[in-house]
């Protein structure tokens, strides 16, 4: 089903990005029905075999997240889930997006998802050095469209934020680390994003934490994994 905002997410931080100097011909924008699997894929193989070590690859989603049961026993995703990201033809799974990022062999990766239990990922993507990843909650909690903000996600409009409009460079150093973007997001969470508590009835599902219907947080996701807190992630 469709989500409101989200394709514009998409859009709003591919601006930003060429405000803080991004060349147009190093971004890839799929929204609606182009972010088919093919074109994801496709575009990641792309734009990673073209970078050198100095270089940072962003993927960034806006959209439905889900969860399937794992093939087998992984000890990675004990609760027994595939996390999945909703693209416009089938499900991407997050074993599928670590296969993919197997196949770069330069620079660092930054991977922002705003969507449903995209935490999962960070268990099975965040799995070698030089990835990084921002996630809207956690693995077993849904996440909440941003209307306050006309955006698909919270996690989503604070990106544009932090790069697209330089607010996370704190030192007007003229550059983003890893630190200083974890902790501009952080803070935004800290103050925005509380759950609705006059939503109605509800509470949890047996195994999921509906985010808008319970007394807490949707609670950020940062995993730095080998990337250093100082590791420089943009620069203008």
């Amino acid at each position: 089903s469709d989500l409101d905002y989200t394709a514009d997410d998409a859009q709003n931080l591919y601006e930003g990005m060429k405000r803080v100097g991004m060349a147009e011909g190093n971004g890839r924008l799929l929204t609606d029905s182009e972010a088919t699997r093919d074109n994801v894929i496709a575009a990641i193989r792309e734009v990673g075999s073209e970078m050198s070590d100095s270089d940072l690859l962003m993927v960034f989603y806006s959209g439905h997240g889900g969860r399937l049961p794992s093939a087998g026993s992984q000890t990675a995703d004990p609760d027994g889930y595939d996390e999945t990201l909703a693209l416009y033809d089938v499900e991407l799974t997050d074993d599928d997006l670590d296969g993919v990022f197997d196949e770069i062999a330069n620079g660092k990766v930054l991977l922002v998802l705003d969507s449903c239990f995209s935490g999962g990922f960070s268990k099975d993507v965040i799995s070698q050095p030089g990835r990084m990843g921002l996630f809207s909650s956690q693995e077993d909690v849904t996440s909440s469209v941003a209307r306050k903000f006309r955006a698909g996600g919270y996690l989503s409009r604070f990106m544009v934020e932090a790069v697209g409009e330089r607010l996370a460079d704190n030192d007007d150093s003229g550059s983003l680390t890893a630190l200083e973007l974890s902790q501009y997001v952080y803070e935004r969470y800290r103050s925005d994003v509380k759950s609705d508590l006059t939503s109605k009835g509800g509470g949890a599902y047996d195994d999921i934490v509906m985010a808008g219907r319970n007394l807490g947080y949707q609670q950020l996701v940062v995993d730095r994994g080998g990337v250093a807190p100082s590791a420089v992630l943009f620069a203008w």
